[in-house]
């Protein structure tokens, strides 16, 4: 009897079993392009064109002034705002910058951008934030087009939450992303930290998406 039992459910799922295993099997073999495919998926950049103005978010001071002071030498941007409120404990006790915004501005002159191009504006502890914060200083400075720095990583979320209100306001904005320099975002899963990074990036976009 079970082995009538067996040959009818194995008529009945056959078709199905073959079809699972054929996409298990194919997830394996294309394993890598899937994983690359999802952290690919997280970069959202612009074309460089000249801008009134380039915002740098707060974060990863150094390497995202870097990719200001190109913007400046390539004449793609004259005024900077860096932007990030979070504080410096260490800056009650010693000489050093006291904020992200503060750390950026400090990176961008000694990269050759003249400080009294560069904003500090020391808000925001948020990508959400910050945007609220840039689109109050473009309305009260009549800033039509725009730039927003920030980590490669990060131009998916920031084009979440920027493009679509900004629109509505009338400002154009354009962004660009830095690479990492603790990890390849074309093989991040090579590392720990850049797959922390993926990982977190995707919660972030979601619960932007829901509140």
């Amino acid at each position: 009897m079970w082995v009538y039992d067996l040959k009818y459910y194995w008529r009945k799922w056959r078709s199905t079993f073959f079809w699972m295993f054929l996409g298990f099997s194919m997830l394996f073999l294309f394993r890598m392009q899937i994983i690359g495919m999802v952290g690919g998926y997280l970069i959202y950049e612009s074309d460089l064109e000249k801008v009134e103005a380039a915002f740098i978010l707060g974060g990863n001071a150094q390497t995202r002034a870097e990719q200001g002071a190109y913007v400046y030498q390539n004449n793609f941007a004259d005024h900077f705002v860096c932007t990030g409120e979070y504080h410096n404990d260490m800056a009650d006790f010693f000489d050093v910058p006291d904020s992200e915004a503060t750390m950026t501005k400090g990176f961008l002159t000694k990269l050759g951008v003249p400080s009294d191009q560069i904003e500090a504006l020391k808000v925001g502890t948020s990508t959400r934030e910050e945007a609220v914060f840039i689109l109050e200083k473009c309305q009260k400075e009549n800033w039509t087009k725009i730039l927003i720095v920030s980590d490669r990583f990060h131009t998916r979320r920031i084009h979440q939450v920027f493009t679509s209100k900004f629109k509505a306001a009338g400002v154009e904005v354009l962004i660009t992303g830095v690479s990492n320099d603790k990890y390849d975002e074309e093989v991040y899963w090579q590392k720990e930290r850049g797959v922390v990074m993926v990982i977190e990036e995707y919660i972030k976009m979601v619960y932007y998406f829901f509140t």
